[in-house]
């Protein structure tokens, strides 16, 4: 289907109501059965908007949870805003925890409680208040563990493995976490072998997903809303262009927008046009400095028609993180994706 056969959005719609229908339908029901999942993408590839869903948008959350709705909460923990060190850790997620759950009753802290330091202090507030909303009040908490590949790299192993020791404090079935990160878990806690020796990681190393691009729809729409709340300068030729360019990549798709209504293309060669743009080589190179160093040079190998080269694994890899489209060929999700690629080194 070609975009200009689809209607215009409302300007006051950001999301269609089956944005990222499949993994927010997965998110709600391991929230609803207490158990832990992780979700791996690129850099840009919109996992904001799916946090800002859940913490911010009602409507879907009652949607996909119906009664339960009011009962289950989803604290962000962004990990971009950790201190590296574990009492840093506990008190971000007892403050996200406490703005999520502000409408609901605190609990009574015990004041005969001994701490033997800053840390032990915060980790028995934290344990507190999950006991409290997960076992006096019977609601249930998935915490959103955001942009935590810093975490994961550093640890240490045994501040990991709290996490699993908040939940068998009694709130198994009521407590879980949705890790989101860049690269594998695996591949960030290799230092202190977390995939051996990690409870924490056995409890979502089963249900560990792929975060692709926008599927056609999502990227349509989301590219309407963007073009509406502009006024609509654009029109449907221009947002199929941008369509094509960005090949459903939240972030490249706004940088792309922007780019075009600042100053729109000049020559028929619309690829080199914006892949000489400082804004859209930056947004390339945050991909592919998330990437793993294998990833990286896998990448920059087939861009080189050097596919010879590379582990089939890694190219299926690539593949199920939606780098590659599917299928046979190896073609990349956007054209400006590949020019970037291209201009790379080997």
């Amino acid at each position: 289907m070609n975009i200009a056969d689809i209607p215009p959005v409302s300007s006051e719609s950001r999301y269609l109501p089956t944005y990222r229908e499949d993994e927010l339908r997965l998110i709600f029901h391991y929230a609803r059965r207490g158990e832990s999942l992780c979700y791996v993408g690129i850099a840009g590839i919109g996992k904001s908007n799916i946090v800002t869903i859940l913490n911010h948008d009602y409507a879907f959350r009652r949607r996909y949870l119906n009664d339960e709705a009011d009962r289950i909460h989803f604290p962000r923990v962004d990990g971009n805003t950790w201190d590296s060190t574990p009492t840093g850790l506990w008190r971000l997620m007892l403050e996200r925890l406490q703005i999520a759950t502000a409408h609901l009753p605190t609990p009574t802290i015990d004041p005969k409680i001994i701490s033997l330091n800053e840390e032990d202090t915060y980790r028995r507030r934290l344990q507190t208040q999950i006991n409290h909303i997960c076992q006096v009040l019977q609601h249930k908490l998935m915490f959103v563990l955001d942009d935590f590949d810093i975490v994961l790299k550093e640890g240490p192993l045994h501040m990991l493995e709290q996490f699993d020791s908040f939940r068998s404090n009694g709130n198994k079935g009521r407590l879980s976490y949705l890790v989101i990160t860049k690269q594998l878990p695996t591949v960030l806690g290799r230092r202190f072998e977390l995939e051996k020796r990690s409870k924490f990681y056995d409890l979502f190393r089963m249900n560990i997903f792929a975060l692709t691009p926008y599927r056609r729809a999502d990227a349509i729409h989301m590219l309407h809303y963007l073009n509406q709340q502009a006024n609509a300068p654009l029109d449907r030729k221009e947002l199929a262009q941008i369509h094509y360019l960005c090949g459903g990549h939240a972030r490249l798709l706004k940088v792309v927008f922007e780019a075009w209504l600042k100053q729109p293309p000049a020559t028929v060669d619309i690829v080199k046009y914006f892949a000489d743009s400082p804004d859209i080589h930056q947004t390339c190179e945050r991909i592919f400095i998330g990437l793993h160093r294998q990833e990286r040079e896998a990448a920059v190998l087939i861009a080189h028609n050097r596919q010879s080269e590379v582990n089939p694994l890694i190219v299926d890899h690539l593949r199920r993180r939606g780098l590659l489209k599917e299928g046979d060929s190896l073609e990349w999700f956007s054209p400006l994706w590949a020019e970037f690629l291209r201009r790379k080194r080997l």
